[in-house]
């Protein structure tokens, strides 16, 4: 098999640079947040984007908490394409409390599968119950 000719190339990457200028929701801070730190933070760049998975230590259990906690990650990681989430307690040895994904441009969105379009409001919260 041969590699694709180098005009293909080009085109995929004058698209992507496209995608990544194109933002997705808001990226202006909560008033008010409830608790947390960042534990781990993972680049990942891979397939051109700008991405990180996050580790994020927090007491705060519910949809509405981890929904802003999740505001103002995207608020603080608004240079990245793609953030993924894990929500954990360490004073509870490790237990896991539920993920979000947090999409600031459109090439974040399609390199993690969202086809049709991004969340609207660039972010997706899943709590454990």
């Amino acid at each position: 098999m041969r590699p694709a000719p180098g005009v293909f190339e080009e085109a995929q990457r004058r698209a992507s640079r496209e995608l990544a200028g194109i933002r997705v929701g808001s990226f202006e801070r909560p008033d008010a947040v409830p608790a947390y730190e960042v534990l781990e933070k993972t680049p990942d760049d891979g397939a051109g984007t700008r991405s990180a998975r996050l580790l994020v230590d927090t007491r705060s259990r519910g949809p509405e908490e981890l929904t802003l906690i999740t505001r103002d990650l995207k608020a603080r990681y608004a240079g990245y394409d793609i953030v993924s989430v894990e929500f954990t307690d360490t004073s509870e040895v490790l237990d896991y409390h539920g993920g979000a994904v947090i999409v600031n441009t459109a090439l974040g969105s399609r390199n993690a599968g969202f086809i049709y379009a991004p969340p609207s409001e660039g972010y997706y919260v899943k709590v454990e119950d």
